[in-house]
């Protein structure tokens, strides 16, 4: 009787290996990726950012031809934005004026107009689509215009831009 128990039990296993071959599994398996806001901005100084101006230059302004360089990429529209850290300049030496303000400085996306003044509130520089810098508008420069006039004293002065990624 031993052997019968043992027999059946041997007959069941190969019974339930055999038939595991006669089934298979027809279906979908639904998956979700997440794909998560991605923004990188690269800013480039083609130029120095020390200015020092000729006579001429105090009345009529100083122009700077692509200031800097810019590179986006982004999964999304995006907008960059500049404005001036402080509304107005730092200054040091004995006959700097306090209060020559960051409107001073202008700025404009090369090839557009007008220049717009820099001030502590920020402005759009340059608006584009999702994509990489080989994307059209994706890389661009933009031009400086420093117009201080004879309202203020010698001295230096500094400011810091600065500029804001963001999603349109």
């Amino acid at each position: 009787m031993k052997n019968t128990g043992a027999y059946i039990t041997l007959l069941l296993c190969l019974v339930s290996i055999k038939g595991m071959g006669q089934f298979s599994f027809n279906g979908t398996i639904t998956s979700a990726v997440g794909i998560q806001s991605v923004m990188a901005l690269s800013v480039t100084n083609n130029a120095s950012p020390t200015i020092n101006f000729t006579n001429a230059q105090y009345s009529g302004g100083y122009a700077i031809s692509n200031f800097n360089s810019f590179d986006v990429k982004s999964n999304q529209p995006w907008t960059l934005s500049v404005s001036a850290a402080t509304p107005d300049f730092a200054a040091s030496g004995t006959h700097a004026s306090p209060n020559m303000p960051a409107s001073v400085i202008a700025v404009v996306k090369s090839g557009q107009s007008p220049f717009k003044p820099l001030s502590a509130n920020a402005q759009v520089l340059a608006t584009g689509n999702r994509g990489n810098t080989s994307t059209p508008g994706n890389s661009f420069n933009m031009d400086l215009m420093a117009s201080p006039g004879y309202n203020y004293g010698p001295g230096i002065y500094t400011l810091s831009i600065v500029y804001t990624l963001s999603v349109q």
